[in-house]
């Protein structure tokens, strides 16, 4: 079998320690390795805690970047594809938006193309209107400039046909099944197992950490609500969340490695609030680990859980009351965590996802 060179930009960088795409990055790369394919992650330079050059047998390229908000993704997406121009590579991988105007680079020097998309991402709060209409016009302009495009849910896929005509191919995000005891983890955080709700995302408007908590405030228990992500770039949003919190929520910030993987698979029920996007990592990791889910009701996450969890909306006492519910009917949560498993075991399994990549690269060279 042909072995493909691969590079991968757009993500921060591996070993993952940010979100999503960086976990992503890092599993792909590492599962294609292990296959006899040649990967290259272009890593950006102020979120790199290592020099290494390769990181389980991945090849590391640390490229400079600009750590404004308005800036970062835009000068690391630059001097990635003016970098992978040049470099010997069959295919390369954009992961997100941001890169696409620079793609005619390596393009021009006869690389294969392929994106994934990464939801609406000019959907989110956080952009002005100039970063906002750049990515969408990044997104309008993906079809064209890349071979082809990559949509991580099936609602996504219909919204990238409506809105341009054209057809991308559906592979979702991936999850390992399987809990993390606690070897003393939990007490570290004041956490015991099963006696707590939580929440993982960027501390972002548009994942409605303010929504959960107004709502988690309002439920009659000394159970604590935990809130695992930071805000890079939203002190003003996070200051707020913490005037609507009473002291039984914990903000634990950015929880990585052995710790995150205990903390999730030992809270009560999971809570996803999560607005833009499509197959979101934090909540397939939840599912994973046999959680207890509520999510938002948006088309997103109820693709992904499927009958495999509960949903709330953003009315006023609409997930307290699913919180309250969950709290009186412990049979509830049981039947949940065994629907969670095997709805990850069906369809979100990591190794099933990197086959899906790999057949789609083997086709785009050909």
């Amino acid at each position: 079998m042909k072995r493909i060179r691969i590079a991968i930009i757009g993500s921060r960088g591996i070993p993952g320690n940010y979100g999503g795409f960086e976990t992503f990055a890092e599993r792909l790369s590492i599962g294609l390795v292990k296959r006899g394919h040649e990967v290259t992650v272009y890593c950006a330079a102020s979120y790199s805690n290592t020099p290494e050059k390769f990181y389980q047998q991945v090849r590391r390229v640390i490229v400079p970047n600009v750590p404004l908000k308005s800036l970062d993704k835009i000068s690391n997406s630059f001097l990635s594809c003016l970098l992978a121009t040049f470099a010997r590579y069959d295919l390369i991988l954009f992961l997100g938006v941001s890169p696409v105007l620079f793609a005619w680079l390596p393009r021009m020097a006869g690389k294969k193309l392929v994106i994934n998309i990464d939801g609406l991402e000019w959907k989110r709060q956080k952009w002005n209107r100039l970063s906002a209409s750049y990515l969408k016009f990044s997104e309008s302009l993906s079809g064209q400039l890349c071979h082809r495009v990559v949509t991580d849910s099936k609602v996504l896929r219909e919204y990238f046909n409506e809105e341009y005509g054209r057809d991308s191919t559906y592979i979702a995000y991936g999850a390992d099944v399987g809990r993390f005891a606690d070897n003393g983890e939990l007490a570290k955080y004041g956490l015991e197992r099963n006696r707590y709700f939580l929440q993982v995302c960027r501390l972002e408007p548009e994942n409605n950490a303010h929504v959960v908590i107004s709502e988690y405030v309002k439920v009659k228990t000394d159970l604590p609500l935990v809130v695992l992500g930071g805000a890079p770039y939203g002190q003003e949003y996070k200051e707020n969340l913490k005037s609507l919190a009473d002291g039984r929520v914990k903000f634990l910030g950015g929880v990585y490695g052995k710790d995150y993987d205990v903390i999730r698979s030992n809270a009560l029920c999971y809570v996803h609030g999560h607005e833009v996007g499509g197959t979101n990592p934090a909540l397939l990791e939840a599912l994973a680990a046999g959680n207890c889910v509520a999510v938002l009701d948006v088309p997103y996450n109820l693709e992904v859980i499927g009958e495999a969890g509960l949903s709330f909306s953003k009315e006023p006492g609409s997930l307290s009351s699913v919180l309250q519910s969950l709290l009186e009917d412990p049979q509830t949560i049981s039947i949940c965590r065994e629907k969670a498993v095997d709805r990850i075991k069906t369809h979100y399994m990591w190794d099933f996802i990197i086959s899906e990549y790999e057949n789609l690269f083997f086709e785009c060279v050909g």
